[in-house]
């Protein structure tokens, strides 16, 4: 494939940057299981966390095509970091601009984008792996004195960022009898009350990239966190997972 003068622009500064800052300490940072905080801060700054967000959001405002340059680009240098950047734009980013209100585009959005925070995308669970209308996950909704919320229980399994990540899109059944139109999607903070990762996997590479175990209990987000309308967290899902 034959890429475009702007196109080919992004490749080169990508490949210039990777070539430096990256594909050198690689081998390393899979021995190590090191996460690379401070390169993944310096691809934020290149615009590599928000490829396809508008710049009104603090994106690149780039296409998808640029976006499957540049991970081409970061996993030529290290799979592990290419994978920590993919969740981050797709689902995470993407489920925000198609589902997002405009108060959780501000919030939560342009943050992800511009590289001030790092998403995870919790869907796949123990015993049922990522079919979203098998869940066990549940968020039970409440009204208190902190005002309207939903409490999550369950866990995920397989979460990329899971230790590392700062915000977290969780698929929970909020409606058990009505199936997998019963599912809707929360965006919980993982300074979160509730959020645990209780283990990383053993994974045979990748170690740059932390692959947890997410338990939530008794984790309460207020209503304003939902993504979308009740039971619209399998579309939700069904929509990051192709655009990923």
């Amino acid at each position: 494939m034959k890429l475009g003068e702007d196109h080919a622009a992004v490749q080169e500064a990508l490949r210039g940057y990777v070539q430096d800052r990256i594909a050198p300490h690689a081998a390393r940072w899979d021995k190590e299981s090191h996460f690379p905080k401070e390169e993944l801060q310096g691809l934020a700054a290149l615009g590599c966390y928000g490829v396809a967000v508008p710049t009104e959001y603090d994106g690149a405002g780039l296409d998808y095509l640029a976006l499957a340059v540049i991970l081409e680009e970061i996993a030529a240098g290290d799979g592990a970091t290419s994978t920590i950047v993919s969740v981050n734009n797709c689902p995470v980013c993407s489920i925000l601009m198609a589902w997002g209100d405009e108060a959780q585009k501000q919030a939560w959005l342009r943050p992800l984008a511009r590289g001030d925070m790092l998403g995870a995308f919790c869907l796949t669970e123990p015993h049922v792996g990522s079919q979203a209308d098998g869940l066990k996950t549940t968020a039970q909704r409440v009204s208190d004195a902190s005002g309207e919320g939903y409490v999550i229980d369950g866990t995920k399994q397989f979460i990329t960022s899971g230790r590392n990540g700062d915000v977290a899109i969780v698929m929970a059944v909020t409606d058990k009898a009505a199936g997998k139109r019963g599912i809707s999607a929360f965006i919980v903070p993982t300074n979160t009350p509730g959020y645990s990762v209780p283990r990383l996997e053993d994974k045979l590479g990748q170690h740059a990239s932390d692959t947890a175990q997410v338990l939530f209990e008794n984790c309460r987000v207020p209503a304003a966190n939902r993504l979308g309308e009740e039971g619209q967290g399998l579309k939700i899902a069904l929509s990051g997972l192709e655009g990923g």
